[in-house]
């Protein structure tokens, strides 16, 4: 168990100093310790804000030097397994003690021991009297330069709260099973616990995994795309590549890596949609091509900052300066995307970032640049909550309130004047 606590408090540790994403780690995890891990790493995420913030300075008095800066991340892991998990309280303490020790020193084991045992002592009452956000402060500061106050207190409502699964059916196919509940958005949703491969219709290739606010970027075309030509850019791993697909387009696929490319092309095998599909693998600030295209599907890539539910360390990680970078590479991809589309074409550019800098702004800044494009407001029943009053689409968490949230999403149609 020790070893494992190591190789934990590492981890926190490299995600939050070095901005990696925690799924690029899970595969480096013992499978018999994944969902532990998953878990701690999950709940860990959620709670730092407030073990941070309101717990550990009630029991450390004195400022962590940051030579010994490990201290802080163990008792971040320690407080989580005491407070929220499950593990019995001598064994997270005796772990964690054992950790300091190797990674300090005896006087950092003392340290960690008096710390985590005085939490222990006082769970009941910290729990009972918690205040702060699940926010980090700088990923408030992105949010506040879009949102109000009441509009980011609704945000903080989902960011402890497990994702449930969604479900994309292809055309004329729905689930066969009773616990599968529809939203407006056309997905079904189940239980986050629910295992796919073992669901009926998975080997027949009738569904797809897909959070429900991304599947609208797709749907917000709201025309026939049977036999037309779209250019998918940034594909994979590939949800709306397969919903162009299942409508009968003929989908060319580029994405810049070879690996996540590979991945859509599973995908797209498994639901039996190949037929129609065409995968290169190119940078697409860089894509050429002899062709133009009926629609362009630029599926942007982004701060993610839509995501927080399902990736919390990014509550921690994101800021202002990662959204300015993202749109900069947007603008590019945007600018080259333009050059293949035939007159009267449709350009749709989608974002899972909250950021309007990274999409209402984004796009703005393209229209005033290209007045040859205007915005093709979104229709979708059932989104009228979710649509700007420019015809935009801007999906929020709370906009599924009754069904546990979604994502952060943003869509924009662009018509080409003829």
């Amino acid at each position: 168990m020790c070893n494992d606590r190591f190789f934990y408090v590492d981890t926190f540790r490299s995600i939050l100093l070095e901005k990696i994403s925690l799924s690029s780690i899970k595969n480096e995890v013992k499978e018999s310790n994944r969902a532990f891990f998953n878990m701690l790493m999950m709940t860990g995420f959620r709670n730092l804000s407030f073990i941070k913030e309101e717990v550990l300075p009630v029991f450390v008095k004195k400022r962590i030097p940051k030579k010994q800066d490990i201290l802080e991340y163990i008792l971040y892991l320690g407080a989580v397994e005491i407070l929220f998990l499950d593990t019995a309280v001598y064994a997270v303490i005796n772990s964690y003690v054992e950790v300091a020790k190797k990674k300090n020193d005896k006087f950092g084991a003392n340290f960690v021991n008096a710390v985590l045992r005085n939490i222990a002592r006082n769970k009941d009452a910290i729990l009972k009297n918690r205040k702060t956000s699940y926010f980090g402060k700088q990923f408030l500061e992105l949010l506040k330069t879009d949102y109000t106050k009441e509009e980011i207190d609704e945000m903080q409502k989902f960011a402890n709260i497990e994702p449930m699964l969604d479900l994309t059916y292809k055309p004329n196919k729905e689930p066969s099973f009773e616990n599968a509940v529809k939203l407006w958005t056309g997905s079904y949703r189940l239980p986050s616990s629910t295992k796919v491969s073992s669901l009926s219709g998975f080997n027949e290739g009738d569904f797809w995994v897909q959070d429900s606010s991304s599947s609208m970027a797709v749907k917000a075309i709201g025309k026939e795309l049977k036999n037309l030509k779209i250019l998918d850019l940034c594909a994979a791993p590939g949800g709306k590549t397969a919903q162009l697909l299942s409508y009968g387009a003929n989908v060319l696929a580029i994405d810049v890596s070879i690996e996540r490319l590979e991945v859509l092309k599973e995908n797209i095998k498994r639901l039996k949609l190949e037929k129609n599909l065409e995968t290169k693998c190119q940078d697409a600030t860089e894509f050429e091509s002899n062709e133009k295209f009926d629609i362009i599907l630029v599926d942007a890539p982004c701060s993610a900052t839509g995501t927080f539910r399902r990736h919390p360390e990014i509550i921690h990680t994101k800021n202002l300066t990662d959204v300015k970078k993202m749109a900069n590479l947007q603008k590019r991809i945007l600018n080259r995307a333009k050059l293949f589309l035939h007159k009267d074409s449709l350009l749709v550019y989608a974002t899972c970032s909250l950021s309007k800098e990274e999409g209402e702004k984004q796009i703005y800044k393209f229209l005033e640049n290209n007045k040859d494009f205007v915005i093709k407001p979104i229709k979708i029943k059932g989104a009228e909550k979710s649509v700007t009053k420019e015809g935009f689409l801007r999906i929020l968490p709370q906009h599924l309130e009754d069904y546990n949230g979604t994502d952060g999403f943003f869509v924009a149609c662009l018509q080409r004047k003829n």
